[in-house]
């Protein structure tokens, strides 16, 4: 597969809040339907017609579904260090079983590995091997083989920043505190964007083009929430072209971004996956006619190990609010969730 990675340096940081009450949790990644959706609304805000850009891609709303060949399918952002690219650790149960206690408990303390490692993993080597040989770094949070990332070297570190609110009527005083990831300086995020047909017209421009636009736009504008205060502006430097393996049909694969199956892959994806995390998907509309919560939908998380399908997997959602009563569209316009799988292929086991 044709991939571009594209780095991100976060000069003050970025706020990716997790769902729940309070904003002191945050991601150390960037979900790839939140990255789809913030490139898809720079296009837009550039003056650009959202049509030529989703109409290529596979979309449902409601009970009507409208295939297309997507020009590329999008990784979510994860953290990188130097050269090294950290990828999210396999969640196949299958992979810890019959390994020490004190083994497992670190494989299910990590959250990343290196490219090396889950080459390796990817070859046939057990876990039990991949523990014994790599090394733990960011306090057991990631694997390395070697020293590709140096002993004690941080990556990243969250922090909660102190917050005051003022009552309008009384200025009474509410202390509240907001998540940030911090990253080292020569640390970021970075994703890959797998290219189908970059050369598609999309517009007056080629898609890589159009990518590109909205991505440098995206840049300025910032990343996650709290960008008033300049959290998630970003400086993006793209790498050079990677070839990765592709899937192979009914082989496993280990999930680089999140994934929504569309209804005919179900329950088959299900049913044939040896490990996966389901994660449910809310949030709140970027809307010109108003903010409104949008409808939840259950997405397969990122380091799920399912069944190759062969093709396309997954599909774009239209999550826009519906009135509680008539179940009418409360927006004159979707509001679409991207959820297509990018795959990197596990053999071994198969």
């Amino acid at each position: 597969m044709r991939v571009t990675i594209y780095k991100l340096r976060f000069p003050h940081g970025v706020h990716v809040g997790t769902y729940g009450i309070g904003t002191e949790g945050v991601r150390v990644t960037v979900p790839s339907d939140t990255l789809f959706s913030a490139l898809f609304s720079a296009w837009i805000a550039l003056g650009n017609n959202p049509d030529l850009w989703i109409s290529q891609f596979p979309r449902t709303a409601g009970n009507d579904h409208a295939p297309a060949d997507p020009p590329f399918l999008l990784t979510s952002a994860f953290p990188y260090k130097g050269d090294v690219l950290l990828f999210p650790k396999p969640l196949d149960p299958n992979y810890a079983q019959g390994i020490p206690e004190k083994a497992r408990k670190k494989w299910k303390k990590l959250q990343f590995i290196s490219e090396i490692a889950l080459l390796k993993l990817a070859k046939g080597k057990s876990i039990g091997e991949l523990i014994e040989e790599g090394n733990f770094r960011q306090n057991g949070q990631v694997l390395v083989y070697g020293d590709e990332i140096p002993e004690g070297a941080v990556i990243w570190n969250e922090h909660a920043i102190p917050r005051v609110t003022l009552d309008r009527v009384s200025s009474a005083s509410n202390l509240f505190h907001v998540g940030r990831v911090d990253f080292a300086g020569d640390a970021g995020l970075w994703f890959g964007v797998i290219w189908r047909d970059p050369e598609r017209p999309c517009g007056d421009v080629v898609f890589k083009e159009a990518f590109e636009l909205a991505l440098n736009a995206l840049a300025h504008s910032g990343l996650g929430g709290d960008r008033s205060v300049g959290y998630g502006v970003f400086e993006p430097e793209l790498m050079d072209e990677l070839k990765w393996p592709a899937p192979a049909a009914d082989r496993s694969a280990v999930l680089l971004s999140r994934y929504n199956p569309r209804p005919d892959e179900l329950p088959n994806v299900l049913r044939n996956s040896p490990g996966y995390r389901l994660e449910e998907v809310r949030g709140w509309t970027s809307s010109p006619h108003g903010q409104y919560r949008r409808r939840s939908i259950v997405m397969l998380k990122e380091g799920s190990v399912i069944r190759a399908q062969g093709g396309i997997m997954g599909h774009v959602v239209d999550v826009g609010p519906l009135h509680a009563e008539s179940g009418e569209p409360l927006l004159p316009h979707p509001v679409w969730r991207y959820g297509l799988a990018a795959l990197w292929p596990l053999g071994g086991g198969g």
